[in-house]
């Protein structure tokens, strides 16, 4: 009988029991600790995880050459790419594919829940995880379910649990990690079949890039001692902003923003350790604690007349040089209305609102308005109307005041009243036949297939819209391949799925608001090569936003082989606004005419969505199917893009890109039917125009009072990035 995985039993139960013989331990102060990616694809040490996530709002890739247990006698190389995304402070959701001649290539899916956000309090309490590797599917190589308990004693984390195999980690396992340094790791594990020694080195973030690097190096004492495998990769936040290390006293690392963010919104992200917040966990300070000195802004001298009072006309002008479209200043008695459309600041409205709720207040220096109404507009449409008194805005604004007294007076509404409104005469800047020509690349892989172990094709997708009169839009969309890899070649297995140049797109969309809370929008045309139709959508937005209603409706003929096609689609979502998160449910007849559901879980970190989604659907050959997979969305262009002229050039305000895999069916009538594998055909497909509602006319989903309010500082934010 071996006594390591006794001496694993015992130091999992030691941890569980430690609060119980305690009372007069008196334990030095717990460090900061990097949850570090293991070579297994969930956070941990080399094999075996311990008990804490991926820190919450960051994603971690990793590369690693090691041979797993199984096989390694019998394959020349292996190939590890793995990931892991901190979807809250306490769950992970990661990938991994691995290629290894002569053993096998698969891609799969893991996932961690950990106690720690429930325990952070109580330093002597250990933190406890379950998890499961190579979840679903039918080609399972590397699947086991485990359970773990870390405790964390001044430099030390310790770790120990019991996994289920069946394909590995089965039985008891244990292992430590020993801060060295704050770069610096040393680790040693038993993995139920063998113990492991190395050490991790984890860099910080380089100045003014948000990525840090870091790399492994790990040997079995059991089998070949002084081979090491080894594995590098980095990290990065979600929301791309730049973080330091303030200090780790008391064994917590502060992080903080970059000056030019600094007034960012007042938030704590929980760590996920016993004692101590990790060195993702983000503290922001509070600027309305510090001294006025250090948080006063001066105003400059925009928009005044002679005479000191407000010059609407140079405030207008004043927007208009800003970039905005369609803007129109006018008075209500004491109330200053302003209205404009953004065409410019194109990661968030919000970064618009901000800035114009700033010029205008700065410019009523005086008081000489009591209210200011904002009118927020998309393609010349009336989209909402945001109402606050000025007396809130001075002190959110110029002295720092606090987001819940600026929410207190805040009126916000999709329903836009401006009766009794008079505006002044002159140049609005008209959106009418201002174009934007968007520069987006297009990525489409294939992993892990029969053929390959990476195929992609890679292109360039410029897109021109030009804007009509109110609420038209006529769309134009190429597809240029630019690279490819060998599969996609002529005479390849993928070379069907590489087009040659083409205009990909052409269609005329025409939105409207029959009522304040519903926008509907009918495009017809070109929606892709060869395939003509419509495509039209409404949504139904009631309250504050934290519900959405979308129904979608299409047609289209192929116009070549004649096919007819028939799309019916109903969603609801729910968004949550403390977090960020939102759950939709999609349910009818998709683009590829399969009958089915889906359900996405998305969270957005800043301007960055992260989403993991399953699908259910039957398709015309009668197989069912079912998937699941993560996508990760962002804009790929600079914050503050050219200001719009007859074309603006600018790139995309949302770029995706997905990865599925398939879970075990039962399509026996294939004789793959039952592997983990593609399905030929797209499932659950719902046409997203750019056009659409959702991104031309609804801020990706978020213009709504719900989300507005939970993102106030962002406008201050915004406001003092952008004022100069």
């Amino acid at each position: 009988m071996r006594i390591i995985p006794f001496l694993a039993t015992s130091l999992f139960v030691s941890l569980l029991t430690l609060p119980l013989s305690s009372h007069a331990l008196e334990l030095p102060p717990v460090e900061s600790f990097h949850n570090g990616l293991g070579l297994q694809g969930y956070t941990g040490i080399f094999n075996t995880p311990n008990a804490h996530v991926t820190d919450e709002g960051w994603f971690y890739a990793l590369y690693s050459n090691q041979k797993e247990i199984n096989w390694r006698e019998r394959v020349p190389f292996e190939d590890n790419y793995l990931f892991s995304a901190g979807l809250f402070n306490f769950l992970e959701v990661g990938g991994r594919f691995f290629e290894a001649p002569g053993a096998g290539r698969d891609l799969s899916a893991n996932f961690k829940v950990t106690s720690a956000p429930l325990t952070r309090n109580y330093p002597l309490l250990p933190v406890i995880a379950g998890g499961m590797q190579d979840l679903g599917g039918g080609a399972a190589l590397l699947q086991t379910k485990y359970i773990v308990a870390s405790e964390d004693i001044w430099r030390f984390r310790l770790s120990a649990g019991y996994g289920s195999g069946p394909n590995r980690m089965k039985g008891g396992f244990a292992g430590g990690e020993f801060k060295a340094h704050d770069w610096v790791y040393l680790l040693g594990e038993y993995d139920t079949k063998e113990t492991n020694v190395g050490a991790r080195v984890v860099l910080p973030q380089f100045w003014k890039i948000p990525i840090s690097f870091t790399a492994s190096a790990k040997t079995s004492l059991d089998y070949k001692p002084g081979n090491f495998d080894i594995a590098v990769g980095l990290s990065v936040p979600l929301d791309f902003k730049i973080r330091k290390q303030k200090s780790a006293d008391s064994g917590q690392e502060a992080m903080a923003r970059e000056p030019e963010t600094a007034s960012a919104p007042v938030k704590t992200v929980s760590g996920v350790g016993t004692a101590n917040q990790p060195a993702a966990s983000e503290v922001v300070v509070n600027k309305a604690t510090m001294p006025v000195s250090e948080t006063s802004v001066a105003v400059p001298p925009i928009a005044k007349g002679e005479t000191g009072k407000l010059d609407l006309n140079r405030l207008r002008d004043q927007l208009i040089q800003q970039g905005f479209l369609n803007v129109r200043v006018g008075t209500r008695e004491k109330t200053l209305v302003v209205e404009y459309e953004n065409a410019r600041y194109n990661h968030n409205e919000l970064d618009a609102l901000g800035l114009v709720a700033g010029i205008a207040t700065a410019a009523d220096g005086q008081s000489q308005y009591d209210r200011l109404e904002i009118v927020i507009r998309r393609r010349n449409i009336a989209m909402m109307q945001v109402s606050v008194p000025f007396s809130s805005l001075r002190s959110f604004f110029l002295e720092h005041g606090n987001t819940s007294d600026l929410n207190a007076m805040m009126d916000i509404s999709l329903g836009v009243d401006t009766n009794g409104v008079r505006y002044q005469e002159g140049d609005r800047n008209s959106s009418f036949l201002k174009s934007s020509l968007v520069l987006t690349p297009g990525l489409t892989t294939w992993v892990g297939t029969e053929v390959g172990v990476f195929d992609y094709v890679f292109s360039l997708k410029p897109e021109l819209t030009v804007q009509a009169w109110k609420g038209a839009a006529l769309n134009a969309r190429w597809d240029i391949p630019v690279s490819w890899s060998d599969n996609l070649e002529d005479g390849k297995t993928f070379r069907n799925s590489r087009n040659d140049p083409q205009l990909d797109r052409l269609m005329f969309f025409q939105g409207f608001k029959p009522l304040p809370d519903v926008m509907v929008n009918l495009g017809a045309g070109m929606y892709v090569h060869h395939v003509n139709g419509t495509i039209n959508e409404i949504t139904w937005t009631p309250g504050d936003g934290s519900s959405r209603i979308h129904l979608s409706q299409g047609w289209t003929e192929h116009s070549i082989t004649h096919q007819k096609n028939e799309i019916y689609l109903a969603a609801y979502r729910y968004y949550f606004s403390p977090l960020d998160l939102s759950l939709e449910g999609t349910y009818g007849r998709f683009w590829a005419q399969d009958h089915g559901f889906s359900l996405e879980l998305k969270r957005f970190f800043d301007d960055t969505a992260v989403s993991v989604y399953y699908k259910n659907s039957k398709a015309t050959d009668s197989k069912k199917w079912e998937a699941v997979g993560i996508q990760f969305s962002f804009p790929l262009t600079p914050r503050q893009d050219m200001k719009p002229y007859v074309v603006q050039v600018r790139g995309s305000d949302e770029w995706s890109y997905a990865q599925e895999t398939t879970l075990k069916n039962n399509n026996y009538n294939n004789k793959r039917g039952t592997l983990n594998y593609l399905a030929p055909y797209p499932l659950t497909l719902t046409p997203k125009p750019t056009s659409g509602l959702l991104q031309a006319y609804q801020n990706r989903d978020r213009l709504n009072a719900a989300y507005i309010r939970a993102h106030l500082e962002r406008l201050r934010e915004a406001w003092m990035k952008f004022k100069d």
